[in-house]
């Protein structure tokens, strides 16, 4: 037999929080970017969570 399914909680989250509006910020800039500026920044982001140097750009890359 089946155990009755318990009550979800109700969480009350804000609509808006700092760290919302710097996403909503980040992706707006983010939306700007030339694909080679694009490329640049993610080459830079992979080097830096894996270590070592950037590597020369030849395309976007991911």
């Amino acid at each position: 037999m089946r155990q009755p399914a318990s009550k979800q909680k109700k969480f009350d989250y804000p609509a808006e929080t700092e760290g919302s509006r710097l996403a909503a910020k980040v992706r707006k800039l983010a939306g700007k970017l030339t694909p080679e500026e694009e490329a640049g920044h993610f080459q830079r982001g992979l080097a830096k969570i894996y270590g070592g140097q950037p590597k020369e750009i030849t395309g976007a890359g991911h």
